[in-house]
């Protein structure tokens, strides 16, 4: 990360990440991590989610409750759409949010507030700081006035770190990441990663699944994937990103973890053959990080993960699959490819 943009010290640091999955909560790691080695201390608003994986990566923090945004998603309407309906509660929670961010500063001082990606976490009375990766939205209708509107919330920020390479030829998000003139406050700080590359291992898995997002989509994916590989001779090890209970029965090839802390997930990164996850952006800095390729399967109908599988297929060579293509004999194809 270029220190310039992370020119942050002996600082008191309200950081508060989006509570949609839990990529935006484990990017924030790394980054929570180099700016403590600055001698800043942090506080964390966050659900109590979002705190449990958290305490299992970062000693010492102090936090305090946060509501999240409650967005549902459908197993049937593509997600724009969802989403469409519920910008009205969208604009609820942003204006709500940013009237308790007042008020806890009324009564605790901070120097500087982190938001990753909630709209509504900025004050006048601090240093407002915006993580985004998202400066140029593809949707499928109105796109030019959902960038509007984003470039609108962006600009009540002091400064918005955007998680990818300056240098447009290496751009990780691709035109994600592009973004107007008028927005003057925009620093690329490189990808953000919790993980780093080291050499393989003994391989002990044929493939690591790797689940991560909102419900009903997360649990359907989890579904799918149990029962192509249920009962056959492939070793799976299912990391689910939640611990409600699973709702498939599973065979003596898998193996189980609901919540992997970063150790544990680095090891199964190296001893798998093969992965299996989402197009998140998190998770593809992740892979970035760590020199791994994988089949992405984009969540449907969001039009950022799908763009993102397509962009990684066509410019570094991944595999990609809708989830409505997943079959045993996709999935197979996908398990012969060297």
């Amino acid at each position: 990360m270029p220190a310039a943009s992370l020119n942050l010290f002996e600082k008191k640091i309200l950081l508060a990440p989006l509570d949609w999955g839990l990529g935006h909560t484990a990017r924030c790691v790394p980054l929570i991590k180099k700016l403590q080695s600055q001698n800043n201390h942090f506080v964390i608003a966050c659900t109590p989610q979002q705190k449990q994986f958290l305490q299992q990566e970062l000693n010492d923090m102090e936090y305090v409750d946060l509501f999240g945004y409650n967005i549902s998603y459908s197993s049937v309407l593509p997600l724009w759409i969802k989403i469409l309906i519920q910008l009205p509660k969208l604009c609820l929670v942003t204006r709500k949010e940013n009237k308790w961010l007042a008020h806890y500063l009324q009564g605790n001082k901070m120097d500087v507030v982190i938001s990753d990606n909630r709209f509504g976490f900025y004050n006048k009375t601090v240093k407002s700081i915006f993580i985004t990766h998202q400066l140029n939205i593809q949707a499928l209708i109105f796109k030019g006035v959902i960038n509007r509107i984003n470039s609108s919330f962006i600009k009540k920020y002091n400064v918005c770190w955007a998680p990818d390479y300056a240098e447009k030829e290496k751009r990780l998000s691709g035109t994600l990441s592009d973004y107007n003139k008028q927005l003057i406050n925009i620093e690329f700080i490189n990808p953000l990663s919790r993980f780093e590359k080291k050499e393989s291992q003994q391989k002990k898995y044929d493939v690591l699944i790797l689940l991560s997002g909102p419900e009903p989509q997360r649990t359907l994916l989890e579904g799918k994937l149990i029962d192509v590989f249920v009962n056959t001779n492939y070793k799976i090890v299912l990391v689910r990103g939640t611990n409600t209970p699973i709702k498939k029965e599973i065979s003596s090839n898998f193996s189980v973890i609901n919540l992997a802390a970063t150790k544990q997930l680095q090891e199964l990164f190296n001893s798998s053959t093969k992965l299996i996850c989402r197009s998140g952006y998190s998770t593809l800095m992740d892979l970035h990080a760590l020199g791994l390729k994988a089949l992405l399967i984009p969540t449907p109908g969001q039009t950022e993960q799908e763009y993102l599988a397509s962009y990684w297929q066509e410019e570094f060579v991944y595999t990609s699959l809708e989830q409505k293509q997943i079959t045993k004999e996709s999935i197979e194809a996908f398990m012969k490819e060297t």
